[in-house]
Formats: C-alpha cells, sequence, structure tokens
C-alpha cells in the first residue's frame, strides 16, 4: 500500500485512510458537482470501466459467506478505487470545461500527470532526506536497494512510475517537455531503477522497446508479427535452456510454485468461474501448505501472489478477467504510441507482480488514470473538433502552465 517501512503509522494510513477518503470523495461529487448540466460519457458504447467495478463487487460478497473478515477491507477497496478513479476525471473535465471552454480529456489527463510528477519529485526528495537523517539501512539483505521504502520491490514500483510520467511528457503530442529538469527525471528514475528490482526494469526495457521500436512500424501485421515473434523467441530461449522445475522456482524467485498452487486450488475448488473473493484465495494457501519447506508458505504472514491476472482470476474468476481484458483492448484504440508503450510495460510488469489488483499504488493509479481518462468526453463531441483544439487552443493553454 505504498507503505514507507520506517514509519509504521503511514501503512495505517494508507490502507483505512485512502479508503475513506475516496468514499468522502465520491459521495462528495455525487451530492454537490454532479448536479452540473456538462454531460459526460464513456467513448465505448458500454461502460466497461463501471461495469468491471460492479463485477468486482460481488468477489466482496466471498468475504461474508466463508465468514472471515479478515480481507473485508481490500475486498471493498478494490472497487471503490475504480469508482474513484472514475468521479475524479469527471469531475476534472467538469472544472475544465467550465473555466476553459476545453471540451477534450486529454487536457484533464496530462494536468493529473503533471501534478503526479511533481508529487513523486518532491515526496522522492524529502523522503530520502528522512531516511538520511534517520540513519535508515537502505539495503536489503539480499543487497537490494530498498531506498526508503526498505523494500526493492515496492521502492521500484516508485521509481519506475517516476520515470514512466516523466517519459511521457518527453513524448506526448500535446505538449512535450524537453527540458533539461525533465531530461534528468528520466535518467534519474531510470538509473535508480537499475538497482531495486528486475521487474522495475523489465517494466522500463518493455515501454523503451515498445515506443522506440515497435510502435514506429507503420504496417500493422509487421508490427503484430514481430511483437509475436519476440514473445515465442522468449518462450523458445526459455524450453532451449532445459530447466528444471527447481530451476524456474529460483528464477521466478518462487513465483513458479506459488502460481502452480493457485491454479491448483482453482481447479480443485472450482473456483475459475467466480473466483473467491479478492486475496482471500491468498490465505487457503498459505494456511494449507504451510510446513511443505516451501520459504515463502512458512515465513510470509500474508502471502501474495505475485501476479495481478491471477489474483484478479482467483478473485472474481473467468468472467471478471475477460472484462479487464475488453477495457484494455477498447482503450487500446485510442491510445497515441506513448500511451501505449507505458501500458503495454505495466501490462508485462504485472505478470509478475500484484500491483494492478491494488489500484492506488502508484503504478497501478498511473494505469487507470490513462484508461479512464482516454474511456470518457463530453457528450456529443466530434472527433474534428478534438483535432482542431488539440492544434490551437489547447496547446497555447498548457504551455502557459
Amino acid at each position: 500500500m505504498n507503505s514507507i517501512k520506517f514509519i509504521g503509522i503511514i501503512t495505517t494510513l494508507g490502507s483505512v485512510g485512502k479508503l475513506l477518503f475516496c468514499l468522502i470523495f465520491i459521495l462528495g461529487v455525487i451530492l454537490f458537482v454532479d448536479r452540473e448540466k456538462i454531460k459526460i460519457k464513456f467513448l465505448s458504447k458500454k461502460e466497461w470501466i463501471i461495469m468491471i467495478s460492479f463485477l468486482l463487487l460481488f468477489t466482496a460478497s466471498f468475504t461474508l459467506i466463508t465468514n472471515t473478515r479478515i480481507n473485508l477491507l481490500p475486498n471493498l477497496a478494490f472497487p471503490v478505487y475504480f469508482i474513484f478513479y472514475y468521479f475524479l476525471i469527471k469531475l476534472l473535465i467538469r472544472v475544465y470545461q467550465a473555466k476553459f471552454g476545453i471540451k477534450i480529456t486529454k487536457v484533464v489527463q496530462f494536468k493529473v500527470l503533471d501534478i503526479f510528477r511533481k508529487t513523486l519529485f518532491a515526496n522522492f526528495l524529502l523522503w530520502f532526506a528522512l531516511a538520511i537523517v534517520s540513519g535508515v539501512n537502505m539495503y536489503e539483505t539480499d543487497g537490494g536497494f530498498g531506498g526508503f521504502f526498505q523494500d526493492e520491490i515496492h521502492f521500484g514500483f516508485y521509481v519506475v512510475t517516476g520515470f514512466l510520467v516523466s517519459f511521457y511528457f518527453r513524448y506526448n503530442t500535446i505538449s512535450k517537455d524537453t527540458s533539461y529538469f525533465n531530461l534528468l527525471l528520466i535518467l534519474m528514475y531510470g538509473g535508480v531503477a537499475t538497482l531495486t528490482s528486475r521487474n522495475a526494469f523489465l517494466i522500463i526495457v518493455v515501454a523503451l522497446i515498445f515506443y522506440f521500436g515497435i510502435s514506429n512500424i507503420k504496417n500493422r501485421f509487421y508490427r503484430v508479427s514481430l511483437s509475436t515473434l519476440m514473445i515465442i523467441g522468449v518462450i523458445v530461449g526459455l524450453i532451449i535452456q532445459d530447466f528444471s522445475e527447481e530451476d524456474v522456482i529460483i528464477l521466478t524467485s518462487g513465483r513458479y510454485q506459488i502460481w502452480t498452487l493457485a491454479f491448483e486450488e482453482m481447479f480443485t475448488k472450482n473456483f475459475m468461474l467466480l473466483g473467491n473473493g479478492l486475496f482471500n484465495l491468498n490465505d487457503v494457501i498459505l494456511r494449507e501448505n504451510r510446513g511443505i519447506g516451501f520459504y515463502y508458505l512458512d515465513t510470509l504472514e500474508n502471502l501474495s501472489f505475485h501476479s495481478s491476472y491471477i489474483e484478479i482470476l482467483s478473485g472474481g474468476g473467468i468472467v471478471v478477467l475477460i472484462c479487464f481484458f475488453m477495457v484494455i483492448s477498447k482503450t487500446w484504440k485510442k491510445l497515441e504510441p506513448i500511451e501505449k508503450s507505458i501500458l503495454i510495460g505495466i501490462l508485462v510488469g504485472a505478470t509478475f507482480e500484484s500491483f494492478l489488483v491494488q489500484p492506488f499504488m502508484l503504478i497501478a493509479s498511473l494505469f487507470y488514470v490513462i484508461i479512464i481518462s482516454n474511456n470518457m468526453e463530453v457528450k456529443n463531441f466530434v472527433k474534428s473538433t478534438l483535432e482542431s483544439d488539440l492544434q490551437h487552443h489547447d496547446k497555447s493553454m498548457l504551455k502557459s502552465y
């Protein structure tokens, strides 16, 4: 939950405070702001984002059915966070439309990410300073660099988010930030990411390859073919290595065995269709497999599947997972190359970590802001006007900030 480890109260505020803030914010928007006459709608014929939110609401019911209250909060928090992002962007669209007559959501996305970039950098300096002054050991026992998180994985999410946001500002089509300051941010976050987790480094590499390589191929057939060949090449390369099961477990830092146990449990208990509630299956596997000699199961108090897609599958079943990919598919067509590169990097990284089911983690926030803002528009707005506004009014307005 983005906890900074050496200040314990942050963890509590992060888990409970965020949820309470989101609920109050949503209520406030519904009661006071949503009465305005400006109509906002999704670009898609069906409101896929909201549909997923409500589909995920039923995962909380499993907590009640199984008579356990341990995971009630995270089960409820996920759909609430989704709805929070929706109303946040809807509110900002209304504010900018009323203030400037702007009818495009790209401006809202730009402003949200600009605040995001500045906040990330300010916190980066502040918490690093506090960690140094407090004499915090920023290295883990295995030599990984956890920074002020004292956790290389979560710190990796922090710096890779900073990298992707700065990368967006360098190459977006609205108002490119070619300043030395933004370049410094890209280099700083990218450099620090190499000292953290492998996943952070992987996300950056995938985003760079996609933007500077694959996205420049104009022919869609060649673009898809190259991407497919790269994936096949990686799979074949791993097969040729002839890894033993123990080698695979070591290579994946235990993820392979966790994933195997998760799928066995889902198939055995028939959870594939409807799931078992977000995070509920994690506890079941942890409880039923203690003592088998596997490091993670014998030492952890809380288990994570280390895969966003397995978390979604175990939480809401195959129906919710399919809906999730439908949202990605429909949104993909509306994205510019820099946004696609960011999303593809995050989606690849999500294969090995569970951050997409914790929507208020920084990297997940970036993901869902891009997804939702590209699925919303002012009602009856025409695409030709969008292009005209981008070239004239909005670009000059953005540069004035």
